[in-house]
């Protein structure tokens, strides 16, 4: 697709999302599928189905940065804080009184500080989570970024031919329950990049 998703030909678009049930859900090749949906060829179909995906995924991030951008914000924050409680001054209390040393200077807890330093190792694996410095956990993200949209993408199209079919909420759950099981025996297999059209 050239044009951004939003701009598209709202007739072509449900065309696009019906050849993905088609060929992922009822599990036709992609020639029945660009047939079925008045596409000029399976490589047609298959570009346009992709191109969805793929539009979808840059959407996804695109809201994940800004959520990202968000959880910056108050990681800076909690980082601000635990700093300003390690580098304060904590008497130490015992039984709601200062203790003090001969001179009648206050003694320090240092509990608090560990406690803020330990705090501070906790936000900083968390930001590093985040933003995927630890290489399982970006891949484990990018894996449940794209499940979440092949998944979607799936319900969409289920959903739109339950209601042309004009079935009932209860046939609609069977549907999506069916749907759910064939994904789970493909595995994914339309959207995969790799694919090649039959």
């Amino acid at each position: 697709m050239t044009a951004p998703e939003r701009f598209e030909d709202p007739e072509r678009l449900e065309r696009i999302r019906q050849a993905a049930h088609l060929k992922v859900v009822v599990g036709m090749t992609w020639d029945d599928a660009a047939r079925a949906t008045g596409f000029n060829s399976p490589q047609a179909c298959s570009a346009a189905v992709k191109a969805h995906v793929k539009n979808l995924a840059r959407e996804t991030e695109k809201e994940l940065e800004a959520l990202v951008q968000q959880s910056d914000m108050r990681y800076d924050a909690m980082r601000r804080r635990a700093h300003a409680i390690m580098v304060a001054d904590h008497p130490l209390v015992q039984g709601g009184e200062i203790v003090r040393d001969d001179q009648g200077r206050p003694l320090r807890d240092a509990g608090p500080q560990l406690a803020a330093l330990n705090a501070l190792l906790r936000i900083e694996s968390q930001w590093s989570d985040l933003h995927g410095i630890n290489a399982s956990k970006k891949l484990e993200i990018a894996l449940n970024v794209r499940a979440d949209v092949e998944s979607n993408l799936v319900a969409e199209a289920v959903l739109a031919a339950a209601e042309a079919l004009g079935l009932e909420p209860q046939q609609r759950m069977l549907a999506l329950e069916a749907a759910a099981a064939r994904l789970d025996a493909v595995d994914g297999e339309v959207i995969s990049d790799e694919q090649t059209p039959e």
